[in-house]
Parts: C-alpha cells; sequence; structure tokens
C-alpha cells in the first residue's frame, strides 16, 4: 500500500481491503503536509457494514443537524480500511490545540491524520456480559433502577482486563491493517516513531480516552514496532559519573 499524489491510499496485491467514501467536512492544512497521525475508537458495538456505514455517514454535513466530526480512515474489525478523506487536508477529529512534531498549534485538526478503529471502548460487566457506552437503556435513571441495555452487550471474549478496567480487544487483522497504513504514511511523509503514537486523549484528557490502554500499551507498540523495527531497550548506567 502506498500515498499517491493525491494523498489516497493506493492498495497492493495482497493489501487489506481499502475503499473510499469522500467527505465534506474537512479543512485546508496548515502544513505543506500532515505531521503525524492520531488514533482514535468509534465507541460503539458495531458488526458487519458497521464501518462502512459510519464512511457514507460523514459524506455529506447537515449545519445543526448532524454531528459535525470526521476523520481520515476508520479501520474496522475485519481489517477492511475506510478513507473518507485524503491526506492533503484536514479533518474533524479531535479540534483542540496541542503541540505536534514539537510545533504548538490551535487545532491540531489542521496538521494531523485521523484514525478510527471499530471498537466499544470501555465496557462495563453486568451480569454474564459486558456493556459499552451508555450502558443502560436509561442511564439517568437511579443507580439501583438501572437495567443494562441489550443494544449495547459485547461478547465477553473481546473484553480485555487492563489496570484501567475493561476495554474492547483489538483484532489481528486491525492490527495488521494499521500497520500497513502507518507504514505507507511513514514512507510518504518521513514520520518518525514518535508523532504516529498520539491518541485523542493526549490532547482532551477531560473527555475522552481513546483509544484506550490495550491499543496504547499492547497493540500500538508492537504495530511501530513493525513499522519502525524494534525499539532498542534504554541503557542502563552504574556507578558514579566521572
Amino acid at each position: 500500500m502506498n500515498v499517491d499524489d493525491k494523498g489516497w491510499l493506493i492498495s497492493a496485491a495482497g493489501d487489506p481491503v481499502g475503499k473510499r467514501f469522500p467527505t465534506v467536512r474537512t479543512y485546508e492544512l496548515a502544513t505543506p503536509m500532515p505531521l503525524g497521525i492520531v488514533w482514535h475508537y468509534t465507541d460503539g458495538v458495531g458488526g458487519p457494514g458497521y464501518a462502512e456505514g459510519l464512511a457514507r455517514r460523514i459524506q455529506t454535513f447537515r449545519q445543526g443537524v448532524d454531528r459535525p466530526a470526521s476523520w481520515h480512515l476508520v479501520i474496522a474489525k475485519d481489517g477492511a480500511i475506510y478513507q473518507s478523506a485524503p491526506f492533503t487536508v484536514g479533518t474533524w477529529h479531535v479540534g483542540k490545540p496541542g503541540v505536534i512534531a514539537g510545533r504548538r498549534f490551535a487545532n491540531i485538526n489542521h496538521v494531523t491524520v485521523g484514525c478510527e478503529f471499530e471498537n466499544a471502548g470501555r465496557l462495563l460487566r453486568l451480569g454474564d456480559a459486558a456493556y459499552c457506552w451508555p450502558y443502560y437503556l436509561d442511564p439517568s435513571a437511579p443507580p439501583n433502577q438501572r437495567r443494562p441495555d441489550p443494544a449495547c452487550a459485547v461478547p465477553l471474549d473481546r473484553a480485555v482486563a487492563t489496570s484501567m478496567g475493561l476495554f474492547d480487544a483489538y483484532t489481528a487483522a486491525q492490527e495488521a491493517s494499521a500497520a500497513v497504513v502507518l507504514r505507507a504514511l511513514v514512507a510518504r511523509y518521513s514520520w518518525s516513531r514518535a508523532v504516529c503514537a498520539y491518541g485523542h486523549v493526549d490532547f482532551d484528557p477531560d473527555n475522552r480516552e481513546d483509544p484506550g490502554p490495550v491499543w496504547s500499551q499492547t497493540v500500538l507498540p508492537r504495530v511501530l514496532d513493525r513499522v519502525f523495527g524494534v525499539a532498542a531497550p534504554a541503557s542502563s548506567t552504574t556507578g558514579i559519573a566521572g
């Protein structure tokens, strides 16, 4: 897979399935090329057609009706890649200030690629099942009256225990596709390892926690090693420096 001169992914034989659903929800870049990537998750149960449905939904925008959100890529549970915008423009995936590649920007959307994963995010175990947000049929009800929402149920075999609680797992197909996409972006834009590790939580920690600890602590390091090679361990020193 590679990135063409117009900023679109071009698949080669053996690459994951890739489809384009161009969106109008874009910005002009504030730099000649994107400076890094920000990873997200979709916060939904998902299922067949879910990722493609999200890509189709953001093709248009109705002011005052649609939620103002978009992204460049969404990677489905089965590894399929849906591209909504070329990398020559920005999308509406964070909308917060931050430092990217050592430079501060008022809105990092203008200098980054946004990539969503089909992933339910934080889960709660309620009885014999796990549930994703908003978890309950009536989240505003008193705690003793809340009932799980069957539409939010996630199979328990997708629930991964972390020090931060239960989170939805990322699939091997998603990990492989993320590595393929990232390798193409790094080859095109000469990114460093550091600018490939941003998450939404880094820029809006009070409101967001995606892409979650399963991604950041377990999957992302493996993806980065596939793209950049295994990171050398930090050297240790003993004794008194002279």
